[in-house]
């Protein structure tokens, strides 16, 4: 399971944060703020790009600073690409066959770690 940046919306008059964008709007009846949230600390981050970086950050990997898979050039702009890159050297669009350890590479680098 790919996990990816979890968006919510805070009232701007509260800051009660809501799953959807009407349940903000109709809280108070303010303004919306749009909210990027790493689904492995829950911290949040005002841009999806922080929050991407955020959940990077927690992979147990080599840290891949590559822009773009190797093979098909499709940019690397979600952290689920980036770990596909960094494991095995291409994402799982234009090859979505791995080995058993980097499958489990792969699922395993995003997943919380218990203290």
């Amino acid at each position: 399971m790919a996990k990816g940046v979890v968006i919510k919306y805070e009232c701007d008059a509260c800051n009660v944060l809501h799953d959807d964008e009407d349940g903000a709007r109709e809280c108070c009846m303010p303004g919306v703020i749009e909210r990027f949230f790493c689904p492995i600390c829950d911290e949040s981050h005002d841009e999806e790009g922080d929050a991407q970086k955020c959940i990077l950050s927690h992979a147990e990997i080599e840290s891949s600073d590559d822009e773009h898979c190797p093979n098909c050039l499709r940019p690397a702009d979600t952290a689920q690409f980036r770990i596909e890159i960094a494991v095995a050297r291409h994402c799982s669009t234009c090859n979505p066959i791995y080995s058993p350890e980097q499958n489990l590479q792969i699922k395993y680098a995003l997943e919380p770690k218990e203290l």
